[in-house]
């Protein structure tokens, strides 16, 4: 899409861990974007725009955005910038002036194509009223700590792969018709678990491989090496109430969407991977329980 158009709708969506003891606002700015319906004390166009609020209470030590559970996707435009690379900061500043207290965060971004001549367009619109396909995954037709005839996972119901998944199945007579199509995460479930999960470990989310998934990368940085991972796709942020408890969460686009090429084969591995956002977005390994998750696929027309 960088080649092929001039303007881009943004959304970020961000879960900050730890922003203090005490009750306060945080205000959270991007710079470095061509962002064009703001601008900053005199500043160039984009200069630190303020692209999202998050708040703490004293009673909940979670730091979650004012809109709710995960409202916390924010709109903007974009020029294209002219540089591919581009030097990406972001600054929080608290209400009441103090130094906030961060721990290592995760932010999630999607870029959508914007074209002058259809401004009053949100791109996401069209994505309901053409045909669409939904199916429901779910562990409890695998056995916790071993492999059946469905698929493998591990003990704590943390990574799990439904083997054989026929897509063509699933996604019926629009397999013929496309060649490339955008999985929505609508809906995720989990069971009731004794474990208690603390502060920044009930947000969550899943990493999803086994489709040539064309519009996600998640970048990396290991001693000696930094990058890319391309080929792999992001539920977004859930979270988890507490201990003794089953909960739910449900998601709207853009966040939740990811596109894949049509499979060369009609079954496929769909693997699952539980991050948490505590220390910025590592594996979880605590026991868990059951999982289900409602996914609709939509055919892009070309």
């Amino acid at each position: 899409m960088f080649q092929k158009y001039e303007a881009f709708k943004v959304y970020f969506g961000f879960i900050i861990p730890g922003i203090g003891s005490s009750a306060n606002i945080l205000t959270v700015s991007v710079n470095g974007l061509n962002l064009i319906p703001a601008s900053y004390q005199g500043k160039p166009a984009g200069f630190n725009t303020a692209v999202d609020i998050l708040s703490q209470t004293v009673t909940m030590s979670d730091p979650l955005s004012v809109g709710g559970k995960n409202a916390n996707i924010q709109e903007f435009v974009m020029i294209k910038p002219n540089d591919a690379k581009i030097a990406l900061n972001i600054s929080f500043v608290r209400d009441d002036a103090a130094v906030p207290s961060l721990s290592q965060g995760v932010f999630f971004l999607t870029f959508a194509p914007f074209q002058k001549d259809k401004i009053y367009k949100n791109p996401f619109n069209y994505l309901y009223q053409n045909e669409l396909a939904n199916f429901t995954l779910t562990t409890q037709i695998l056995s916790a700590g071993a492999t059946n005839e469905y698929g493998t996972m591990n003990s704590t119901f943390t990574q799990f792969t439904f083997t054989n998944v026929n897509m063509r199945r699933i996604i019926g007579t629009m397999w013929d018709k496309y060649d490339k199509f955008n999985l929505v995460c609508a809906n995720i479930g989990v069971g009731n678990t004794a474990t208690t999960l603390s502060g920044n470990q009930r947000f969550m989310f899943f990493q999803i491989q086994g489709l040539q998934f064309i519009n996600c990368l998640s970048t990396y940085s290991v001693p000696g090496a930094q990058g890319y991972t391309p080929s792999v796709a992001y539920t977004p942020i859930f979270k988890y109430t507490t201990s003794s408890s089953a909960d739910s969460d449900s998601f709207a686009v853009p966040d939740s969407l990811m596109s894949f090429r049509k499979p060369e084969s009609e079954n496929v591995d769909l693997a699952f991977q539980l991050f948490t956002v505590n220390l910025g977005g590592t594996i979880l390994n605590l026991q868990m329980n059951q999982f289900s998750l409602t996914f609709t696929v939509v055919g892009i027309k070309e």
